[in-house]
């Protein structure tokens, strides 16, 4: 009888200690989605990307930003891109220097996992162009997108 009992309570605690478990694993996405919001639009703001405006970034630092690995364990995501909205034209090209302003898309960081989530907002791109000897910026609607990791 004794055993039994000693058998149940182990049994009780095993079911306790399983749920506890994933109740941590769901509260620990929610955390990592919420931290992801959060850094969407203060990464428009950082100086990497900032074109002096609010949620406005900088095409030419965009460009320049591709190809940089020094930056992978910087971001507080897994991985960041840029998403022309509007215009809308060739919006599925990956943007680089030889092709832009003909694409669409940025892709700045990717750490290639699977299990990733994503969460957007909108900002604007500009950029300078000079027409006649006159400068001045040309901005778009764009999204940035970043993502993070789901277990």
């Amino acid at each position: 009888m004794l055993l039994a009992i000693v058998i149940f309570f182990i049994l009780a605690g095993l079911f306790f200690i399983s749920i506890k478990q994933k109740e941590i694993y769901k509260k620990a996405e929610y955390l990592e989605k919420e931290k992801a919001k959060s850094s969407v639009a203060k990464l428009a703001e950082t100086a990497e990307f900032s074109c002096g405006k609010p949620l406005c970034i900088d095409v030419d630092k965009l460009l320049v930003m591709q190809n940089r690995t020094d930056y992978n364990k910087f971001w507080p995501v897994k991985s960041l891109s840029i998403r022309k909205v509007f215009p809308k034209n060739n919006t599925e090209i990956i943007c680089n220097k030889n092709n832009y302003p003909e694409c669409g898309i940025f892709k700045i960081y990717d750490a290639g996992l699977k299990n990733i989530e994503t969460v957007s907002s909108f900002v604007v791109l500009c950029r300078k162009e000079s027409e006649q000897g006159y400068f001045y910026d040309k901005c778009e609607l764009g999204k940035i997108i970043a993502g993070f990791e789901i277990k």
